[in-house]
């Protein structure tokens, strides 16, 4: 507590607190008064803006016709929105061209098959069937071309669960039929229910993939619903196709030998029969190695034969003196001097 004085309870002195100043404003009041007639006067000399230009015949129609106007937008918008939603409708319900339904394996024949479904005016299929390996091609080529037996393949067409239809295709049975008209191609074949087999050939002559097509008996409610497919066929086992090849490849080779030997029969002229063994000496002066005969001076020609005369060491220095024996079959015995080897021949002429 403190006193009048300004004395504090303890006894001590305190120093007196100085004035704070406080602030104040006044409103001073303008020497002269100005009226907003005044203060607006300025606006007296802007002239006024011009007027509007009158509306033209369309827009007065439009203006008339708002109201019909807004309710064709809004049917045009309704109508626009009612066909995309029948578009998409029918889009949703429109039969796919084709189903490409991938591939498909026989492990134990070593096949692998791919699969597309179309959808023709009705369901049709298209398969490529060829080796699943390169390794196999020679196997997989002669069962193709030169089948064994009559082959088949079974065709099951799937949803996600079940089995919805299923063709079974009967090949051509028979060695493939070469195009005359395209060298190194093979004619495609019909089988009996109007599927058509083609065998893709290479260059090489080896058939690598066989192209199946035809129609399929599948209704349209279940085509759309294919999502899947496997197939089963009676083409042989890869050991039989490989033993199967090499049957092929042996006959093939006594073919082409015993074409060899036609063909080396065909060039042996025909031998003269005589009436009795003649025996005698003669020049020969010529031979002609692509024929496997020679010639002697006195017109005669003897046949030893192409392989023969290329082996005959020293006959083929011309002119040479020989002596010849020949029997009633004009096979002959020619001998020259020398130590030379004699030869065995024909008298041909």
């Amino acid at each position: 507590m403190s006193d009048a004085n300004g004395q504090s309870g303890a006894g001590g002195n305190s120093p007196e607190q100085p004035d704070v100043p406080v602030s104040r404003y006044e409103v001073v009041p303008s020497a002269e008064k100005t009226s907003d007639a005044e203060l607006y006067s300025f606006r007296a000399d802007i002239p006024p803006p011009p007027p509007p230009p009158p509306p033209t015949p369309t827009q007065v129609i439009l203006e008339k016709n708002r109201t019909l106007l807004v309710a064709l937008a809004v049917g045009f918008g309704v109508v626009l929105i009612m066909v995309l939603v029948g578009w998409l409708v029918l889009r949703k319900d429109e039969m796919p061209a084709y189903i490409d339904l991938g591939s498909s394996n026989i492990t134990a024949a070593g096949l692998q098959g791919r699969l597309v479904a179309r959808w023709l005016g009705s369901a049709a299929y298209e398969i490529r069937i060829d080796p699943v390996a390169t390794t196999e091609l020679s196997g997989f080529s002669a069962v193709a071309g030169n089948p064994p037996h009559p082959l088949t393949v079974t065709i099951r067409f799937k949803d996600s669960t079940n089995v919805l239809c299923q063709k079974q295709i009967l090949l051509p049975f028979g060695a493939q039929q070469d195009d005359p008209d395209h060298p190194g191609m093979v004619l495609p074949q019909k089988t009996f229910d109007g599927d058509t087999v083609q065998n893709v050939v290479t260059a090489e002559g080896k058939v690598d993939e066989i192209l199946i097509s035809g129609p399929l008996n599948c209704p349209e409610k279940d085509y759309k619903k294919l999502d899947g497919w496997d197939f089963s066929s009676n083409f042989p086992l890869l050991a039989d196709q490989a033993e199967w090849s090499r049957h092929l490849e042996t006959i093939a080779a006594d073919e082409r030998r015993r074409t060899a030997e036609a063909r080396a029969r065909a060039l042996i002229p025909k031998t003269m029969p005589l009436a009795a063994p003649i025996e005698g000496d003669d020049v020969i002066v010529s031979d002609n190695p692509s024929r496997g005969s020679i010639q002697t001076s006195t017109g005669k020609t003897f046949y030893i034969g192409r392989d023969a005369l290329l082996a005959a060491h020293g006959w083929q220095v011309f002119p040479v003196a020989i002596h010849f024996r020949c029997d009633t079959r004009s096979n002959c015995t020619l001998t020259r001097s020398g130590g030379v080897a004699p030869l065995e021949a024909r008298l041909v002429r």
